[in-house]
């Protein structure tokens, strides 16, 4: 990078870099203004202050005691690390996990939720329609736009079904048919699976915290039995690198300071999870979260998610990696948000939506990542035709499941029990929009008319308040012809938005920075879907695209998976590749 390009970053962010100093010191500040990179010129000033990107000092070999030799060594015990661990034990292999959490409330992963797959036999006997393999594939690279990693992507599609079955085999059969579903199956022929262009498919399997937490902990007492050792309370430090490049263990730091190598003589298999909860790394990697802080002028706004949690999202193991010759996915790269991601093709709210100025803003079925002003809102609006507007949504990542009775009881009863009335003050600071799907449904304000609707809402006024009546009036008459002349929204969606038959609904959505579900600040989300370069067997790539002897990574320590946004033509796809490439990568570690 030039000086002048140099100069040129630090005039844009004078204002974050300002707050930074006041806020951190100067050092901080540097830091967070300007991003480290892996690509340093030679001759730079290495005097700053380490990025998390700088291999730290080595550790003294008089503090490493010998933890063993194992064929495999596991990082990290979640959905892909457990899997890992238990296939290679199971196929034969000496297996170590070294796993942060304590032993006592061991979470291995998800404790209910949402796995999405292909064509397993669980999806096909309880009413979902078998998917079309090379649909679904072009679907994907249509969604990554092809700069996802495609033998990744054809893996997760013929072998995901399989590995779901073969999860579930372990299960009690009383509780697999109490506690799990497939979402929305059977299908309603109401559903669209085609929206805005972009096509869903029925494969997720909605599960209970009974099984999903019990199957897990099956598997980790079966991979025990078959002689994989976990080694909790440690934290996995560095990767050991001989003279050749090779991965060939790793240090782990225990609870009480000490610490302990583990060799591998097969590989080491990086499965710690994200990195959402490490800020440096969220500002230097997450493209939108950094240019959405770059555009208003503030480094300060971003803040990050995971603390406090039982296993932290630190970014460790994707730093062992890149430490050990590997490199983060080249992208641009993708996060996981709240309510449904910014930008995930065909998930948005559906019903019209008016900014603070009054005025309709996209095509609401696609959904958007079209910025609000700080400070300002959006509203979500519709009418009594809610339900049968719920009944038309594909099985996506935010959308409804008809098939989930505590859905309907926890989310849609209330509509059915809202007064007309303004939102209680003591709602109001919390007020959270999406329409019926929304996660603050609770604060849903309701009019026996638009006009009353609107005054209600307590939003728009004067002018303003004209503007957004024309603009619902416009919107009416587009939604009577079935044709968006604005935005293009698909014109069966169209026929049933209009907002005709009372009692009429609006939710509120303050925009606080990123706005994603009404939080404050700029967020990476739920997940930082993110991850090292990897060839398609999950071998870590180095700076030759070259795998790195003995280095893997899966599930979010691997990329390739989601580019530019996560994409969910169902929901659940990323435990499903979780689980799927932990499987797979444990089967090709015991063959080795």
């Amino acid at each position: 990078m030039s000086r002048k390009d140099k100069k040129s970053i630090g005039h844009i962010n004078r204002r974050g870099f300002l707050k930074g100093v006041a806020a951190t010191g100067a050092m901080g500040a540097i830091a967070a203004a300007c991003p480290a990179s892996a690509a340093q010129p030679a001759g730079e000033n290495k005097s700053a202050k380490k990025s998390w990107r700088d291999k730290p000092d080595p550790i003294d070999e008089s503090l490493i005691s010998d933890g063993g030799t194992y064929d495999v060594v596991v990082v990290g015990g979640g959905h892909a690390g457990l899997l890992c661990a238990r296939v290679a034990a199971m196929k034969g292999a000496a297996v170590a996990v070294i796993e942060n959490q304590a032993e006592k409330g061991y979470l291995p992963g998800i404790d209910r939720g949402h796995v999405g797959t292909v064509n397993s036999q669980y999806a096909l006997d309880h009413g979902a329609p078998r998917i079309d393999e090379a649909d679904f594939l072009r679907e994907w690279a249509r969604r990554s736009v092809i700069r996802h990693n495609p033998r990744r992507a054809s893996y997760f599609v013929k072998n995901s079904g399989r590995v779901l079955d073969w999860i579930l085999s372990f299960a009690d059969k009383e509780s697999l048919a109490k506690n799990t579903h497939m979402v929305s199956c059977p299908p309603k022929p109401t559903v669209l699976l085609e929206v805005s262009g972009w096509k869903f498919y029925y494969g997720t399997a909605m599960l209970g915290t009974e099984v999903c937490q019990e199957v897990l902990k099956t598997h980790h007492r079966k991979a025990m039995a078959d002689g994989a050792k976990w080694f909790f309370a440690h934290h996995a430090e560095i990767c050991d690198v001989d003279g050749s490049g090779a991965v060939t263990g790793v240090v782990a730091r225990r609870a009480d300071g000490k610490y302990v190598r583990f060799k591998a003589r097969k590989g080491v298999a990086l499965c710690t999870g994200d990195f959402s909860g490490n800020r440096e790394m969220v500002i230097d990697i997450l493209d939108e979260v950094r240019h959405q802080a770059e555009a208003r002028g503030d480094y300060n706004l971003i803040n990050t998610v995971g603390e406090g949690m039982q296993s932290p999202r630190d970014g460790s193991g994707i730093k062992m990696g890149i430490w050990a010759g590997g490199h983060v996915e080249i992208g641009p790269h993708s996060t996981m948000n709240e309510l449904g991601t910014p930008g995930d093709p065909g998930t948005g709210a559906w019903h019209l939506q008016l900014d603070h100025n009054g005025e309709r803003f996209c095509d609401e079925a696609a959904g958007t990542t079209v910025p609000h002003p700080i400070g300002s809102f959006y509203v979500t609006l519709h009418d009594s035709n809610w339900q049968k507007v719920l009944e038309m949504m594909p099985p996506s990542h935010s959308g409804p499941d008809t098939a989930d009775p505590r859905m309907l009881k926890a989310k849609l009863s209330r509509l059915y029990n809202i007064k007309p009335g303004p939102i209680s003050k003591n709602k109001q600071e919390n007020r959270m929009g999406g329409g019926p799907m929304g996660g603050g449904n609770e604060s849903i304000c309701c009019g026996k008319t638009i006009e009353e609707l609107i005054d209600y809402l307590d939003c728009y006024k004067g002018d303003t308040r004209k503007k957004a009546l024309a603009e619902i009036a416009r919107y009416n008459d587009m939604c009577e012809k079935g044709v968006d002349e604005d935005f293009g929204k698909d014109s069966r969606i169209m026929k049933v938005t209009g907002l005709k038959d009372p009692l009429f609904y609006g939710t509120l959505t303050p925009y606080n920075g990123q706005g994603q579900n009404g939080g404050k600040g700029i967020s990476p989300g739920l997940i930082a879907t993110t991850g090292l370069d990897t060839d398609a067997e999950g071998r870590v790539l180095n700076s030759e695209f070259k795998p790195i002897k003995g280095l893997y990574a899966a599930g979010n320590n691997a990329g390739g998976r989601f580019i530019v946004v996560y994409q969910s033509p169902f929901a659940g796809i990323s435990v499903g590749m979780a689980i799927t490439e932990g499987y797979m990568l444990g089967e090709r570690l015991a063959g080795l």
